[in-house]
């Protein structure tokens, strides 16, 4: 059959290319001493018809036949061929990381959305086709749609990115789009390396799993960790080789995002090979490995890591001199003790630091930030009352109530005190710890201050050389001056990071790799946008103190995806239940232009080496 029947019309050509020859006068050249003799034909020519007897000509013949076979071809001859469609089609399109390799052209991803426009072409009759994007969380594209625009625009709207496939939601997706009373199958156009080759579940319908790409070239950062060790931050990073042949590469490690190292490597196919720093220079915040060498995958050449530290903390002391008090503050390198007599503290003075720590003395106003008082004289502190000194007895931690993780760790069964500051507590403040039923360690938080209370002298106990003491200290640092921590500084893709602000803070700003910025409101829940692999940075805005205000963290979001072994066997598994009933026969057209394409090259060149060997002969 012709698809372009109307391009015969172009035979008309053929007519021109015979008047060419009918026209054309056939004379033959000879030598002659003189032109007397021939005036007899010199007269023919001259009354010789216009029109002479067409004669067989062997170029001519070629011109007609070149001529019939671009004719045919541009009538687009072709044979029809019988496809079976089989109900309604689902095809989901994998948008995992390894649908990114390119050991296929244009690309894994590419090959399957140009397989997916083929399957939306087959589709006939009364069937619908629906599209599906296999990521970590699958979504619908297009449900149950007949229209060819509308089902290429969802096959063109697809994108692939870094995770790994759900294939079981992905088929429980496609398991609901199954319209009753009519059959129905499904397409997947995964990755070789994805794993997929059976069903987590029984479906009702048969499915194709169509696996693309081969042969794999890719060396990959598969592993990357730092910590601050005594006097230098310490790293290492695994590398992997997933390919059969032996690659290399440099591996260049940026601190701080600067150059400051490069591993060449050279690993053989399906190795492994760990590298390790121990010299990176004390108060590196943040690290990344790179990977020089280009192969087939590119999401895998880089690595972040960023190196836990405890915030900064800057703390006054106002105090007459208590040297076990300084001496346990001064253990901790990340806080900045100033120590100030109480004759030279004035209301205030406390906002230019995260922790204010009055020890035997009350000031004359309560701070608008985090407090604690130790050993306070009789009087009044806001809402709270000291008044005489009773005798102490055996103390107790308390393990109930909100605040209880701060003395969880602390046993105070060892600890003799001489004598205990009688103290009214307001409603929102917590006994930690009593002696005798007095109070004597408590916590508690109003507005955005937090506060706590010692209400013994540590110098007339002997807390102060028990382990306890520099636990319970820190954990009471902790809580009142948190600065800007983070429950972890390197996370996979997809993992949750849980904050903590400082006191007050009214926002929290996360910057994300790519430059856009997710800002969090209390309760400051935990950040779970990490889908993008990178540096990461926390800032507060509006802490209570202003030594808080503007604080900053990183932390680092990495892929590592499992990897398993590129499946075996043939390209397309078929699996599922084959379902009998509402199949649908179609013809589909197979066009055959190059075969007349070819033919009418092969007789143009005929006829120019012909009439080129004439033209030589004569």
């Amino acid at each position: 059959m012709l698809l372009a029947p109307l391009a015969l019309i172009l035979f008309v050509l053929a007519v021109p290319i015979i008047l060419m020859y009918v026209l054309k006068l056939r004379r033959q050249e000879h030598m002659v001493p003189s032109t007397f003799l021939w005036r007899q034909v010199l007269e023919d020519v001259q009354a010789n018809a216009p029109w002479q007897r067409l004669r067989f000509n062997l170029l001519l013949l070629l011109q007609l036949l070149a001529l019939a076979a671009l004719v045919l071809a541009l009538a687009r001859p072709a044979y029809s061929r019988s496809h079976v469609i089989a109900g309604d089609l689902v095809v989901i399109v994998d948008e995992s990381y390894g649908m990114q390799a390119h050991d296929v052209s244009p690309s894994r991803f590419g090959a399957a959305l140009a397989r997916a426009h083929v399957l939306a072409s087959e589709l006939g009759g009364t069937s619908v086709m629906s599209v599906i994007g296999m990521g970590a969380q699958p979504h619908l594209a297009l449900a149950a749609s007949g229209d060819q625009g509308a089902i290429s625009r969802a096959i063109d709207g697809l994108r692939v990115g870094v995770d790994q496939p759900n294939f079981l939601e992905a088929l429980s997706l496609a398991a609901s789009l199954a319209r009753a009373g009519q059959s129905t199958r499904a397409v997947v156009l995964t990755s070789r390396d994805s794993g997929i080759s059976t069903l987590p579940l029984q479906v009702n319908f048969p499915i194709d799993i169509e696996r693309i790409g081969g042969r794999l070239r890719d060396l990959g950062v598969i592993g990357f960790s730092a910590s601050q060790g005594p006097s230098a931050v310490q790293a290492v990073a695994r590398v992997s080789n997933f390919g059969s042949q032996t690659a290399r590469s440099d591996l260049e490690l940026l601190v701080d995002g600067q150059l400051a190292d490069v591993r060449p490597l050279v690993i053989g196919g399906r190795r492994e090979q760990n590298l390790f720093w121990s010299d990176i220079p004390s108060g590196a915040q943040r690290l990344q490995v790179h990977l020089t060498l280009t192969d087939n995958v590119g999401t895998d050449k880089s690595a972040w890591a960023a190196v836990p530290v405890e915030p900064p903390r800057r703390v006054l002391l106002v105090s007459r001199g208590d040297f076990f008090l300084e001496a346990a503050l001064a253990d901790d390198p990340a806080i900045k003790v100033s120590v100030v007599p109480p004759a030279g503290y004035s209301p205030g003075m406390e906002r230019a630091y995260d922790l204010a720590i009055f020890d035997g003395v009350l000031p004359p106003a309560a701070p608008s930030g985090s407090t604690l008082l130790i050993a306070p004289p009789a009087g009044r502190f806001g809402p709270i009352r000291f008044a005489g000194n009773l005798p102490a007895g055996a103390l107790q931690t308390l393990s109930a109530g909100p605040l209880a993780a701060l003395v969880r760790y602390v046993d105070l069964s060892d600890v003799h005190i001489a004598q205990v500051r009688s103290v009214a507590l307001p409603g929102w403040m917590q006994p930690l710890a009593t002696s005798n039923g007095h109070t004597i360690l408590a916590a508690g938080e109003q507005g955005t201050a937090r506060f706590a209370l010692v209400s013994f002298d540590l110098q007339h106990s002997d807390w102060p050389l028990r382990v306890s003491f520099p636990v319970m200290l820190q954990n009471l640092l902790q809580y009142l001056a948190p600065g800007l921590t983070l429950g972890q500084t390197t996370v996979t893709t997809g993992q949750a990071v849980t904050l903590f602000p400082p006191p007050g803070t009214r926002e929290i700003d996360v910057v994300r790799p790519d430059g856009t910025v997710k800002q969090l409101r209390p309760p400051f829940p935990p950040f779970t946008d990490s889908s993008q692999p990178g540096m990461y940075t926390v800032k507060a805005v509006g802490a209570s103190s202003a030594a808080a205000a503007g604080r900053q963290a990183a932390f680092a979001v990495n892929f590592f995806p499992s990897r398993p072994a590129p499946a075996a066997g043939p390209a397309t598994v078929h699996v599922g239940r084959i379902q009998a009933g509402g199949t649908l026969t179609t013809s589909v057209p197979v066009t055959i232009i190059w075969i007349f394409e070819l033919v009418a090259l092969f007789l143009l060149a005929g006829e120019w080496w012909i009439s080129f060997r004439g033209t030589r002969l004569l």
